[in-house]
């Protein structure tokens, strides 16, 4: 299983462009203790995506920090932020299915990157899927799924490892209500077993089902609220 490291994810003063005066990002700052849930919310467009995938190193910041356990996450590739990454559970965009393996394989991946037995790969395989609703779809490829079947492999693929922090982007977009709420409780679960989590999404609600702390990106920047579920 993944060695779990002190989670806390820093973000201070980011800013990101992708072309000449259209800064994605202007000076986002706002962290996440260990242990806590915390919900991007905003439109299409606001940066969700783009903050996600610059905590995992997967795209660097044009200027700003962000710490990920104390360490610093650079865009680069280093033993330390391959450590880093091996304790995360991912569903970002740009990691999708791989369809030459099938849907068992595909969330078998993440235990083997963290040298799990054979005997456990099966069992929290299975385990996994069941709890998504997905264990008659072990032996199908990527290409026989529905788009939220899909959406689902990718998520029991970022929690099979019971990482220490999990991210991911819009797990409930594809999704009816009933499946999302499945979904849901599913995240609820990791969280309540200490999992520190950093969600993306559109949907408005999924805070408080959640019982998430909520940080909506807006012009670039992001407004800091507190604990959804506790408002009146």
């Amino acid at each position: 299983m993944a060695t779990p490291f002190p989670v806390a994810i820093q973000i201070l003063d980011v800013w990101k462009a992708f072309q000449t005066g259209l800064d994605v990002l202007q000076g986002v700052t706002f962290s996440v203790s260990r242990g806590e849930a915390v919900v991007l919310q905003g439109p299409t467009g606001s940066g969700k995506s783009t903050l996600l995938r610059l905590v995992i190193g997967a795209e660097r910041a044009d200027s700003g920090t962000i710490m990920v356990g104390g360490a610093e996450i650079t865009g680069s590739v280093t033993p330390q932020l391959a450590a880093i990454r091996r304790s995360m559970g991912l569903m970002v965009q740009g990691m999708p299915l791989l369809p030459a393996l099938t849907v068992a394989e595909n969330v078998a991946l993440a235990l083997r990157a963290v040298k799990a037995s054979s005997r456990d790969v099966r069992f929290r395989v299975y385990d996994t899927l069941k709890s998504f609703g997905l264990e008659g779809r072990r032996e199908s490829y990527p290409s026989q799924l529905s788009g939220g079947e899909a959406q689902r492999v990718c998520l029991a693929r970022a929690l099979v490892t019971r990482p220490a922090l999990v991210l991911a982007d819009e797990p409930t977009a594809l999704l009816d209500r009933a499946t999302a709420e499945g979904v849901i409780a599913v995240l609820r679960d990791a969280h309540v077993r200490g999992a520190t989590m950093l969600v993306a999404t559109h949907d408005s609600d999924l805070a408080s089902r959640l019982g998430a702390r909520c940080v909506v990106l807006r012009g670039g920047r992001a407004d800091v609220g507190g604990r959804t579920g506790d408002r009146g």
